[in-house]
């Protein structure tokens, strides 16, 4: 393959690239959102090198819309299965909430049955 071929063909995947993100990222709305939650997050320089890159060729106007619009697209690209595991983290929270509310309760009863009813609990004497 020539020389002349190769950068056609690098340059035209750059381009191609570079439609992708603008145009896919900015129709679907990526990056454009109201964004009302701040989240800090450590990220690998190299990682973070691409993020700029993307940010300096106006892609994105800075790292924090660029990292919100890749977490957007992957999440969208599975919104059911996000949906699901979302659903399950919320019944998991409800049982262990109704988990503690049930060891309260068991606590409590075996500092009454200890005679522990002066406010004294039988696991501060420990």
């Amino acid at each position: 393959m020539s020389d002349e071929k190769i950068k056609r063909q690098m340059s035209e995947s750059q381009i191609s690239l570079r439609e992708e993100l603008m145009g896919r990222l900015s129709i679907e709305g990526f990056g454009l959102k109201k964004r009302e939650i701040s989240v800090m997050t450590r990220m690998s320089a190299d990682i973070v090198e691409i993020i700029d890159a993307l940010v300096e060729l106006e892609i994105f106007r800075s790292r924090s819309e660029a990292v919100a619009a890749f977490v957007e697209k992957v999440i969208s690209a599975r919104r059911q299965l996000f949906e699901r595991i979302r659903e399950q983290a919320i019944e998991i929270r409800r049982k262990r909430e109704k988990a503690k509310m049930l060891a309260i309760r068991a606590i409590q009863q075996s500092q009454l049955e200890a005679g522990g009813t002066d406010g004294d609990s039988a696991i501060d004497e420990e």
